[in-house]
């Protein structure tokens, strides 16, 4: 009975209605402890935003519209209806919820009951369709998926299908609960996940009262160490008062590349699988680094003529289905590699300037290069190492402490990003809006949202760019948005919150405007960030740091003058 969709849409429903932390944490491990060893991962893969696995290639866009094509079949209603409708509840599962409901057609057969896997399967299905009839076939699979279910399964797969569970489950509360319906210890849980990403798979584990065996080891990706950011060379300076690492800052993916006998992976920082997105870059790997077992963290870089190249030519390669060897002409890449986390056996407990000389040892030829990195301690020599690294094209400098071990899954000052700018905030597009004159016909006005809390998927709108994008960016991003449209009034598109931006600005202030309660001043698109999805954002908090940071600084000159 518990493997049946409809008992996790009632305990999806269930913990939606509880503030309790406690209380949703006993609900939800008594549930995850019953569920068999196929529906646990499926489970848990649902409970934390995904639909697969990160370690999958598989991709599921099921646009808002399709969606209601479908369901205005269901109920004989047409679309300016079920948009109506959409509007008055303003979540995709509750429109789903309410269709199901009052649904007109009838299937003609009766089927059995959901489990959790027929759920999965068929949205594996739906994944790996393509050809020419790939939209009327998603239909037909997501008209005879939504025929089977009651109204409150409905709501939920309506929620996956879009990411937008919304229930109050963080990660945290996530693995909690694995650790109490398992009797296994938070800490070991937590631990598991940063060396294996993968909590599909850390719930089996869990289970099977098997933790203590995952290691650290190529192929499988484990969670990066980050940089903080600090805003002048005298602030670090002062702060470390000693030598350190410095390297340039690089405009490229975050990438760790994994190689065992002649396999090799690429992950994201999130930690999904883009080998195929750079297979020559993975080709070239395997002849490089030949015989050995390796973990590497570094950055791919578009990369031309010894320079490299705007993000955005990054980008045409992670918008490709198909990547053939006209991409890979048009955009060659390089790796450049900063980092080694295990070489024939793990290095992670090393101080970085052993692993630096144990990486400076290995020989690599193009397309992977080596990071250059000197060593600097005072203000006018880190302000000097940054004017040469914008001079040739680099965002800025990354200085990093010699002693500091690799710390999975941390981030922290021991590695801090110079940013001379005020800041930056990834957010997402909520709504486009046509241009004008040279704009004309295309989608170039941008109102964008962050969101709620780290932990929160509401999101919160912050503010509205029309700068910054070059004229094929801005005709990119119209088909883009035209393709994940939910609505339009002739003049705007509200679009499903897919698209990320990095955004520049000036400063912060309150304003009653927008949702979040402040505004950006003079924001400008920095870039298309292809690389992110709406679940690596920023949120308020940060831009409240933000806010009071510039505040303060405001004040002291004020009190300085």
């Amino acid at each position: 009975m518990q493997e049946q969709f409809i008992i996790f849409a009632q305990i999806c429903e269930g913990l939606s209605n509880i503030k309790s932390i406690k209380e949703k944490v006993n609900i939800l491990s008594r549930y995850l402890e019953e569920l068999s060893e196929i529906s646990l991962p499926i489970a848990v893969t649902f409970l934390s935003g995904r639909i697969f696995e990160p370690e999958s290639r598989l991709l599921l866009h099921i646009a808002h519209n399709t969606i209601m094509n479908v369901l205005s079949t269901i109920t004989d209603l047409d679309m300016k209806e079920v948009h109506k409708i959409y509007l008055q509840y303003g979540d995709l599962g509750y429109l789903v919820e309410h269709v199901l409901s009052h649904k007109f057609t009838r299937a003609l057969v009766d089927f059995p009951s959901l489990s959790i896997s027929d759920v999965y399967e068929l949205l594996t299905k739906l994944a790996c369709i393509g050809g020419k009839q790939a939209q009327s076939t998603r239909k037909k699979i997501l008209l005879g998926l939504f025929m089977r279910c009651e109204p409150l399964e409905g709501k939920y797969l309506g929620k996956i299908l879009t990411n937008e569970l919304r229930i109050g489950i963080s990660k945290g509360l996530l693995l909690t609960s694995l650790a109490k319906a398992f009797g296994a210890d938070p800490d070991m849980i937590q631990n598991a996940l940063l060396v294996n990403g993968n909590i599909a798979k850390i719930s089996i584990l869990a289970k099977k009262k098997m933790l203590e065996t995952v290691k650290l080891k190529p192929l499988t990706g484990v969670s990066y160490m980050l940089a903080d950011v600090m805003y002048n060379s005298k602030e670090i300076s002062d702060y470390f008062g000693r030598d350190l690492i410095v390297e340039a800052k690089y405009d490229g993916i975050r990438a760790q590349v994994h190689k065992e006998d002649n396999k090799i992976k690429i992950f994201s920082r999130s930690l999904n699988d883009i080998t195929a997105f750079f297979p020559d870059l993975a080709k070239a790997i395997i002849s490089i680094i030949g015989k050995y077992r390796i973990i590497l963290d570094g950055e791919i870089l578009a990369y031309k003529n010894d320079r490299p190249l705007p993000f955005h030519y990054l980008q045409r390669r992670l918008n490709t289905k198909n990547v053939t060897n006209v991409n890979t002409d048009l955009v060659p890449v390089v790796y450049i590699v900063f980092d080694i986390l295990y070489l024939d056996e793990e290095l992670t407990h090393l101080s970085l300037h052993n692993r630096k000389i144990i990486l400076d040892n290995l020989k690599f030829s193009l397309p992977i290069l080596h990071a250059d990195w000197k060593f600097a301690s005072s203000a006018s020599s880190i302000d000097l190492l940054f004017k040469q690294s914008k001079d040739l094209g680099y965002e800025g400098l990354v200085l990093k402490d010699p002693n500091s071990e690799y710390q999975l899954g941390m981030r922290g000052k021991k590695w801090v990003k110079l940013k001379k700018e005020l800041d930056t905030l990834d957010v997402v597009v909520t709504v486009a809006e046509f241009g004008h004159g040279k704009k004309a016909g295309t989608l170039s006005d941008y109102t964008f949202a962050v969101r709620e809390t780290d932990e929160s998927s509401k999101l919160l709108t912050i503010g509205k760019a029309y700068s910054g994008l070059s004229e094929d960016e801005i005709d990119e991003l119209t088909q883009n948005i035209k393709s994940i449209a939910i609505r339009s009034d002739g003049f705007r598109i509200w679009t499903e919150p897919r698209i990320v931006l990095e955004v520049s600005f000036d400063g912060i202030q309150k304003s009653e405007r927008y949702e979040s309660g402040y505004a950006l001043r003079f924001p400008r698109i920095k870039r298309i960030r292809s690389d992110k999805d709406v679940n690596s954002i920023d949120s308020l908090n940060k831009v409240i740091e933000i806010y009071s940071r510039q505040n303060h600084s405001f004040h002291d000159y004020i009190n300085f003058k």
